[in-house]
């Protein structure tokens, strides 16, 4: 199995990025998820994350794109560096979720996650920074995901965002199935598109 180290970096009100960084082993890869309190720490955070090993950081979609490039700038050219935006599907539903948000009552928002071998009952948690709450689900497929995803938006969720890799089928089936009762976060660059346009080994 080829293995990754992978980065979740997302922002939320009061995190510390060291006290609160969550760090699953797997198989896979390792996966590293660090809450940050303010957007401008994400070019220190994403600098260690790089010189930990990590290949491949993705930043939420409450970090402005604008910090991909910076980002990009500190960790070298061999991390890639992902930032979640959303389709003009999610737009109405993105805008709904940040008025709750700055009025103190977001939903709650989930981030899925692929990771082969996941079970998404077993292995999800959640992370709180009131009012902030959010559920991790990795799943080990991208049907999995999809199905997640309808059971999330019937729960009343407010956000999904995914990671891990998706593939643009993947995250295309998912937007369909949540049919904009949530907005759909998704890379600005999906792996599947990485691996086709990666530079060769020579011979």
């Amino acid at each position: 199995m080829k293995t990754i180290d992978k980065a979740l970096i997302y922002e939320a009100e009061r995190a510390d990025a060291r006290r609160d960084r969550i760090v699953r082993e797997h198989p896979s890869g390792r996966l590293t998820i660090v809450p940050i309190g303010a957007s401008s720490e994400v070019i220190s955070v994403a600098r260690e994350l790089a010189s930990q090993g990590v290949r491949l950081i993705e930043l939420c979609g409450g970090i402005s794109p604008s910090w991909r490039p910076r980002v990009e700038a500190v960790v070298g050219e061999g991390v890639k560096v992902s930032s979640v935006a959303f389709g003009i599907e999610s737009l109405p539903a993105a805008a709904a979720y940040n008025e709750a948000y700055l009025k103190g009552v977001p939903p709650r928002a989930a981030f899925i996650i692929l990771q082969p071998g996941a079970n998404a009952v077993r292995d999800r948690f959640v992370q709180a920074f009131p009012p902030l709450e959010t559920t991790f689900v990795p799943v080990p497929d991208e049907a999995t995901g999809a199905d997640v995803a309808a059971e999330l938006v019937a729960a009343g969720y407010g956000l999904i965002e995914l990671y891990g890799g998706f593939t643009s089928a993947g995250a295309g089936r998912i937007i369909e199935v949540v049919d904009g009762r949530a907005p759909v976060g998704i890379g600005g660059f999906t792996l599947d598109q990485l691996e086709r346009y990666a530079p060769r080994a020579e011979a």
